[in-house]
């Protein structure tokens, strides 16, 4: 009498193998564009409270300021990019120097100014987010 050996053939268990390579390849895929979700949703959160900066800035100013550092007193510290940001135009930045791009409408008595941010998932074709002033 032959008796049936317990265990699983090599053909069962390289099937287990592949479905479990497909779920965490699928899985690393949702995670990853998870985070590039969080990391927009933050630059769009900085962009907005610099804005909010900027206004009260003009509020008692009666104009724009040249650059963020005269937002000390409004935001403090002005939010900087999370990891992996680019320049609004696309280009990598210098990693020492390079926050939001802001652009003020004239130097030194701006009436108007364009913030804005590269994003990692684009708004239908454009990886631009751009906040202008009201």
């Amino acid at each position: 009498m032959k008796m049936k050996e317990k265990g699983f053939t090599f053909v069962e268990i390289m099937v287990t193998a592949a479905i479990i390579a497909v779920l965490a390849a699928v899985g690393m895929v949702s995670y990853e564009n998870a985070n590039k979700k969080v990391r927009d949703g933050r630059r769009k959160a900085d962009l907005e409270q610099i804005r909010v900066a900027l206004e009260m800035y003009k509020s008692d100013n009666t104009y724009y300021p040249d650059d963020f550092s005269g937002l000390a007193t409004y935001i403090n510290p002005v939010p900087t990019p999370p990891s992996r940001s680019k320049k609004c135009d696309g280009s990598d930045p210098d990693p020492f120097l390079y926050i939001h791009g802001y652009t003020p409408s004239l130097a030194g008595s701006a009436t108007s100014y364009t913030i804005c941010t590269r994003l990692e998932i684009p708004v239908g074709v454009d990886y631009t987010y751009t906040v202008y002033s009201p």
